[in-house]
């Protein structure tokens, strides 16, 4: 089996088993956080309230797909004025659906932005990046773009 040299997104990710296929890399991490702040109220905690996995689609490696199972916690909020009572883990290298990272999104959303969502699908597939283009198209729709304001239109 080939050694895989792998570089953590976080401090708090641990790297505990690799996964080879022929066409993709399974990377099983996990949080090492003892402790969160609740993403409403900003108030620490280090009650968990559970664990559960979650798979994270990431950049390919070479012509291998790449994907990331996750453990990760969800969190009791202790601020009893706050809204939220369990809430889970973030991470600011992950898109907010938590699906992909956002490296893998900012390049989803190129390929998406230069042509088609039909052949950004077709593109996005050869380049080991498997994707619809139903997600392609909610990628454009969720980016936001400002509108800049001609210098030659009047007021």
């Amino acid at each position: 089996m080939p050694s895989i040299s792998w570089s953590s997104p976080s401090p708090d990710i641990e790297l505990i088993h690799v996964t080879y296929s022929d066409d993709s890399i399974l990377l099983t991490v996990k949080s090492t956080r003892t402790s969160s702040s609740c993403p409403t109220c900003f108030k620490p905690t280090s009650r968990i309230h559970s664990q559960y996995t979650r798979k994270i689609q990431d950049l390919p490696i070479g012509n291998k797909s790449v994907e990331l199972l996750m453990l990760t916690k969800r969190w009791f909020c202790d601020n009893p004025a706050c809204k939220v009572k369990i809430y889970t883990e973030r991470y600011d290298w992950l898109s907010s659906s938590g699906r992909r990272t956002l490296r893998t999104e900012e390049v989803l959303r190129k390929i998406a932005f230069s042509t088609s969502c039909l052949s950004a699908e077709k593109v996005a597939k050869s380049a080991h990046i498997p994707v619809s283009h139903d997600t392609l198209l909610a990628l454009i729709h969720r980016t936001e773009i400002e509108s800049e304001v001609s210098p030659f239109r009047g007021s």
